[in-house]
């Protein structure tokens, strides 16, 4: 096979995927996830040829870690190639290492929600209709190993979807070899992050030890065992299908409560109970809980009990009891604990604010002359940009916090001037506070601070915006 055969190969199915998935319709608008890496590079190559003539429009995508030295190149070769074949770069920074300590999780899950956060700012702010990540047929395999090692289920087992929401993966059914082939023949750099050729972690033990071995004894495993998987995904649908239908049958949902008929669940097979089960406790939690068959059993435990008021706490703010011929599941409307700065804003852009409905968008506008009065709004505040330089913070009040209130004299307690505006206390610890070292720029929805106002010498202005959140009391 010729060069330009290869190259074709890939094109064909990838082609192929986004046509039997049904991943990019006519004259859309993608987001392409790029890291510099080769799958990343390969894929925007990829969609550039095919989104041509003017089939879709792409924009790229890409997010430094700020995890390697070498990380603001990569970020410079990105901007290069996207500039090299004409489409539009979007890159932003966020310290990962700093994100993960704020909250709580390891380095690799802060990236993967900082990615998905900025890929999805991005999608919004150019109008466009999906994100394609570079994920290939390696990737869903490896994944498809580490859970199996963890005592996953069968939808567990299932990997990386080709097609979530407005996610899509255009390369999920091609090998990782078939990737690097299509670069090299076509002569297309790439970044090699020299980390993912270690084994310190379980995805790179698996890449690099494992598959090698499976391969010295199974040559080609990876399209046959890729097979296995579609029938696996094809069965688990209509296990879907059962349990959407029960769950409908079952269970009904009033603020932060789910209410299951017992009847109903009692007489299905445990199987589609367990689902059902599953599908409530995500569905009253929120996606970024993790749930697995140990929170299941308990639940089934507390569903058929003798007791007719049984009950468990399930973690995470959920508890399960009955209440007679009704299985209830509940969350609880707890007080987000009160702590250091909760996420690091290092540039602009969308924040989505765990533990809050807010969102804000941060955006450098140059010259102050149209907005120097416009200080005061309910879903905006303006700022002299070199005052309030990045990075800046968004937390929680904590305990003696001070706010200088605009139009106001002086300070006062935090706690003070949330009551004069009618912030009911069981709001007040929950209400995130945009800051600057030890000030209080704003606190959205509420009232500007004094600090950093746009003035004559202004030249240029960072505008925060209220998205979505509480606009006030």
């Amino acid at each position: 096979m010729t060069s330009i055969e290869h190259g074709n190969h890939l094109l064909a199915a990838v082609r192929g995927t986004i046509e039997e998935y049904r991943m990019i319709p006519p004259h859309a608008a993608v987001i392409a996830a790029v890291s510099g890496g080769p799958d990343s590079v390969a894929l925007l190559h990829v969609l550039h040829i095919l989104s041509q003539p003017d089939r879709f429009r792409i924009t790229v995508a890409h997010l430094n870690h700020l995890l390697r030295a070498e990380s603001g190149r990569d970020a410079a070769f990105v901007q290069a190639m996207a500039s090299e074949i004409g489409v539009e770069c979007r890159v932003k920074e966020i310290d990962v290492t700093a994100a993960a300590t704020l909250q709580g999780i390891s380095i690799e899950e802060a990236g993967r929600r900082a990615r998905y956060t900025f890929f999805e700012s991005v999608r919004e702010s150019e109008g466009a209709d999906l994100i394609a990540t570079a994920h290939h047929l390696d990737d869903e395999l490896e994944t498809f190993f580490l859970r199996l090692f963890r005592g996953s289920s069968l939808h567990g087992l299932l990997g990386i979807p080709p097609v979530r929401d407005r996610v899509i993966r255009p390369l999920i059914r091609a090998r990782k070899a078939e990737i690097l082939r299509f670069l090299e023949e076509r002569k297309v750099p790439y970044k090699m992050d020299r980390t993912n050729l270690q084994a310190d972690t379980d995805r790179n033990f698996i890449r690099n030890r494992l598959f090698p071995l499976i391969e010295a004894r199974f040559e080609g495993f990876r399209k046959p065992l890729g097979r296995t998987m579609e029938l696996v995904r094809a069965e688990d649908r209509l296990l879907e299908q059962l349990t959407s239908k029960l769950y409908a049958e079952t269970i009904s949902q009033t603020g932060n409560t789910l209410a299951a008929t017992l009847p109903g669940l009692l007489s299905a097979p445990d199987e589609l109970t367990s689902r059902v089960i599953l599908s409530a406790l995500y569905n009253i939690s929120g996606a970024n809980a993790r749930w697995g068959r140990s929170h299941v059993r308990l639940a089934l435990k507390v569903l058929r009990s003798r007791n007719p008021s049984a009950k468990a706490d399930l973690g995470s703010g959920v508890s399960v009891h009955r209440g007679y011929d009704r299985l209830f599941f509940t969350r609880k409307q707890e007080e987000v604990v009160v702590g250091p700065a909760f996420i690091m804003v290092s540039g602009p852009g969308r924040v989505i604010v765990p533990g809050s409905e807010t969102i804000l968008d941060f955006t450098v506008l140059s010259g102050a002359s149209d907005i120097r009065w416009s200080t005061c709004a309910a879903d905006r505040a303006y700022f002299d940009a070199d005052q309030a330089r990045f990075p800046l913070a968004i937390r929680f009040p904590r305990h003696g916090d001070k706010f200088r209130p605009w139009g106001l004299e002086g300070s006062r307690k935090l706690k003070k001037a949330l009551i004069d505006v009618k912030v009911p206390r069981k709001l007040r610890s929950r209400m995130p506070l945009v800051v600057k070292g030890e000030d209080i720029l704003w606190i959205p929805g509420i009232r500007r601070g004094q600090a950093a106002p746009v003035g004559p010498e202004t030249s240029s202005v960072l505008e925060i915006r209220l998205v979505r959140g509480d606009s006030g009391p």
